[in-house]
């Protein structure tokens, strides 16, 4: 008997974990099940929502394509309300939470939309996400879209790394080795690493690219005559090379509006002049110089002698100041003269008939736009980095020589360019632009903190040298291009990065990184330029569509 029972009991317990068993996978089924349906139907929902404010964007660019800015009304145009009830998203018109009350009534062709789209369980309807995208029309030209750019070639020599887009109006070319100007003034080329990009950046290449290894290879030869560095062109091969990360690649489809810079200068020179609409079409057309003559004779600005001046009767000015005391002027401002007065030009501007340079031997404060009829030069003084500070809430058109129409120079060397409050400084140069020198032998690196906040631009081409400085911008850098190419052998953006660790006890001592941590050029795309500065940015007689990342929340 007492075998049977236990025989009993046995075959019950294996009946039970059997069960339990078949009870867990069963369960176990169920839920995969479940939860695939979620997953898909989450993918769905997603998708869903994506299809959906692609498509209300696409219809708000077409909208604009054929806007008449002298007759048409713009939110007539867009007609918001239409296009929420099209396309089942919310957009939510926050333009007043980027420009101040005081320009909302001038700036008539500028609007910040978030458009979302809100995901709803399927039982509860309830909300659990929405996807949403940041989308900005504007009248400013195209190469205020992209991180790095230019419309003729883009050259990344090193290891910069950069996060946002990029465009080549004609080639692109990738490089390994960073070429630098020592003390000495002799030519340097030192092997790195490629650039790296971060994972949502495109490369825009309207022509070809090509890519060179400076281990198998010499890239570059230095050219005494033309006093620049060539390219050994039969050392480039097809294709691109980029370290850790590279960028999709692509043509551009959509058209690239471009600025007129000397018509633009001269409509900021009507504004800061205060000319009615009714005046504006009979001084717009013409030349610099003779409009210049003319509104001074008019008396529509404040004409003084020097910056001690300046300094002295700016509170008790109500018009735009003139800087201005004879054919080969140069304006000074001194971070030590100033002793940390801020220079606030409120809703004037200056204009500067001669050179500018901002000399920071201690901290300079500007707040106001700034029109240079010269040359600009921006340097720090000395080895304490916190008096090389130089913090900027303006838009600055360095326009050249008026008189003979010569472009004007940038130079930024040895200082770090900052903003103040929440704005960035745009700063637009007519000829070459250079910067170079920034954070010399900077050892501690990062991707996020900037030295230097704000866009940068030149109608001519720019260098950046990043060997020995260190050099972070959270804004964009573009160059137009002409037939100047200062340095090197190609007209555009030359960019010259080393990757590591760089000392320098007699001549310069490196060493080499791949950790992409150790970048000393660093470029992060900032959006908000299109709108912390927008009353002094180029105007274009097209309108524009700017679309932010999506972000799911």
């Amino acid at each position: 008997m007492n075998e049977k029972g236990h025989s009993l009991v046995v075959t019950m317990l294996i009946i039970t974990i059997f069960l339990l068993l078949g009870l867990t996978i069963m369960s176990v089924a169920i839920y995969q099940a479940r939860f695939t349906e979620v997953r898909v139907e989450d993918v769905e929902s997603f998708h869903e929502a994506t299809k959906a404010i692609e498509e209300t964007i696409a219809e708000m660019k077409t909208r604009i394509e054929d806007f008449d800015m002298s007759t048409e009304d713009l939110d007539s145009k867009l007609d918001i309300e239409g296009l929420q009830n099209r396309y089942g998203v919310k957009i939510e018109d926050v333009t007043s939470n980027y420009i101040e009350a005081s320009y909302q009534k001038k700036l008539l062709f500028t609007r910040v939309y978030i458009i979302s789209y809100d995901i709803k369980d399927k039982d509860s309807h309830k909300t659990y996400k929405t996807v949403e995208r940041r989308v900005i029309v504007t009248s400013t030209p195209s190469f205020l879209k992209y991180a790095l750019g230019s419309q003729e070639n883009v050259v990344l020599n090193g290891g910069a790394y950069i996060e946002g887009n990029i465009y080549a109006g004609k080639n692109a070319y990738m490089t390994n080795v960073a070429n630098y100007i020592d003390f000495d003034n002799n030519e340097y080329m030192e092997p790195t690493s490629f650039p790296t990009t971060s994972k949502n950046s495109v490369l825009f290449v309207n022509g070809s690219y090509f890519s060179c290894d400076h281990d198998k290879n010499d890239c570059y030869d230095y050219n005494v005559e033309d006093n620049a560095f060539q390219r050994i062109v039969e050392n480039y091969s097809n294709g691109i090379h980029f370290q850790s990360q590279a960028p999709s690649i692509q043509k551009e489809r959509e058209e690239f509006i471009d600025v007129d810079f000397e018509w633009t200068v001269k409509d900021k020179l009507l504004n800061a002049a205060g000319m009615e609409t009714k005046e504006y079409n009979n001084y717009i057309n013409k030349r610099i110089d003779q409009l210049f003559t003319e509104l001074i004779e008019q008396k529509r600005f404040a004409v003084l002698k020097s910056v001690s001046e300046l300094r002295e009767k700016i509170n008790s000015i109500d018009q735009s100041i003139i800087l201005q005391s004879g054919d080969s002027s140069q304006f000074v401002l001194d971070g030590e003269e100033l002793d940390g007065e801020v220079l606030d030009l409120q809703d004037r501007w200056l204009i500067v008939d001669g050179d500018l340079v901002l000399r920071a031997n201690k901290p300079i404060t500007i707040k106001g736009n700034i029109i240079v009829f010269g040359n600009l030069e921006i340097f720090g003084i000395g080895q304490d980095k916190k008096n090389k500070n130089i913090d900027l809430d303006s838009t600055v058109y360095v326009f050249g020589r008026r008189d003979l129409n010569v472009p004007g120079r940038t130079l930024i060397y040895n200082a770090n360019i900052n903003i103040t409050g929440d704005k960035v400084v745009v700063l637009l140069s007519r000829g070459p632009l250079e910067i170079a020198r920034i954070n010399e032998f900077e050892n501690t690196l990062s991707l996020k903190q900037p030295n230097l906040k704000g866009y940068f631009y030149t109608e001519s081409s720019a260098t950046v040298y990043a060997v020995g400085s260190y050099i972070n911008i959270e804004g964009g850098l573009f160059a137009r291009g002409d037939t100047s190419a200062p340095d090197f052998d190609v007209s555009g953006l030359v960019i010259n990065a080393y990757r590591g660790q760089v000392e320098r006890p007699n001549r310069l001592s490196f060493t080499q990184s791949n950790d992409i941590e150790q970048s000393r050029f660093v470029i992060r795309y900032e959006p908000h330029v299109f709108i912390d500065r927008v009353d002094g940015l180029p105007f274009v007689k097209k309108l524009s569509l700017i679309v932010d990342k999506l972000t799911v929340k």
